[in-house]
C-alpha cells in the first residue's frame, strides 16, 4: 500500500489559545459589579443594612474569583496540550474512524468515534483547548475516513486527515 499523504486539519500549536471568550463573559459581571460599587457610592443616602452594603462587593468579588479560574483553568488546559505535544508525550494514533456517531443537529450531545480501539469524543459545545468541531457544524469527521490523531490525555491535540 502507498504511503498516504496527510493534510493537518487542526493542530494545537498552530491554533493558539482559543478559548478566551469564556473567561472574558466574567469581564461583564464585574463590569456591572463595578458598577454597582459606584452607583452604590454615590447615593446620597446611607444603607444601614449590612447584607445591602456588602452585596455589591461580593457579587464584584464572585465575578473577579470566577473569571480569574476560567481563565486558569482553560489556558492551563491548553499549556498541557501544547507542552505535550512539544515534548513528544503525545500518543500517535493511525488508522480508519469506526463507530462514529454524530452530534445530533438539535442536541448537545458528545460526537465520538473509535481509531484503532482508541476512543475519541467531543463537542463544539464543550470548551477544550482541543480539536471539538463536530459534523453538524461542519466538522471534517465521518465513518470511514482514514485519520492520523496526536492524542495527548485524550484529548485530540492534532488531526491529520489522508487525502
Amino acid at each position: 500500500m502507498a504511503q498516504d499523504k496527510f493534510k493537518v486539519i487542526f493542530d494545537i500549536t498552530e491554533a493558539g489559545y482559543r478559548q478566551w471568550g469564556f473567561p472574558a463573559v466574567g469581564l461583564i459581571f464585574v463590569v456591572v459589579g463595578i458598577g454597582l460599587i459606584i452607583s452604590r457610592r454615590l447615593r446620597s443616602t446611607v444603607d444601614t443594612k449590612l447584607s445591602r452594603r456588602l452585596a455589591p462587593y461580593l457579587y464584584t468579588g464572585f465575578a473577579a474569583l470566577w473569571t480569574i479560574s476560567a481563565f486558569a483553568g482553560t489556558y492551563s488546559e491548553y499549556r498541557r496540550l501544547l507542552d505535550g505535544v512539544r515534548a513528544g508525550r503525545c500518543q500517535v494514533v493511525e488508522g480508519t474512524v469506526t463507530k462514529f456517531v454524530p452530534m445530533p443537529l438539535q442536541g448537545h450531545a458528545m460526537e465520538h468515534f473509535v481509531v484503532n480501539d482508541h476512543y475519541f469524543e467531543y463537542s463544539d459545545y464543550v470548551v477544550t483547548a482541543g480539536f471539538n468541531k463536530t459534523q453538524s457544524h461542519g466538522g471534517p469527521l465521518r465513518e470511514g475516513l482514514r485519520v492520523r490523531i496526536c492524542d495527548v490525555d485524550g484529548a485530540i491535540a492534532r488531526l491529520e486527515i489522508a487525502e
